[in-house]
């Protein structure tokens, strides 16, 4: 049924290991903000406002950001940060991936880092100390 939210609960015994995710909803398409971080295979278009965030966030000072990763196939993959001044708030939106598993996960995270040379590419920013685990936590590759 499209309208039907799921809720499914990952294998666990913490409430902190719960994965929450929305399956089966119909979604509206994309449509591009020049305000968003777009990644299109580590081509990374508005570079600079994801700077921005990720210094407000370092100095303590609210913000938030989208960023938007293209698959393969071309279908946009939405992750919507926004740091309230203590912690950042992610929504990962794969609804639009044809191939993907059609999840909205959220969770909330203290940290973000920078890793230089990490395995996917040069620079890579992933979210941590966060209360969900085997989430995916990668924010911006390129």
């Amino acid at each position: 049924m499209a309208g039907l939210l799921l809720v499914l609960v990952a294998g666990c015994d913490e409430r902190g290991d719960q994965v929450e995710v929305g399956l089966g909803k119909e979604v509206a398409d994309y449509e591009p903000v020049e305000t968003d971080v777009v990644n299109t295979h580590g081509d990374v278009q508005n570079l600079n406002r994801f700077e921005e965030f990720y210094d407000n966030v370092k100095n303590g000072v609210e913000d938030r950001v989208r960023i938007v990763s293209y698959t393969e196939e071309g279908d946009p993959i939405l992750h919507d940060l926004a740091f309230d001044g203590t912690l950042i708030h992610s929504v990962r939106d794969s609804r639009r991936d044809t191939y993907g598993n059609g999840e909205n996960v959220e969770m909330t995270c203290k940290k973000i880092e920078h890793v230089e040379d990490g395995t996917m590419a040069n620079n890579m920013f992933n979210l941590s100390d966060c209360n969900k685990n085997d989430v995916d936590v990668s924010v911006l590759w390129y």
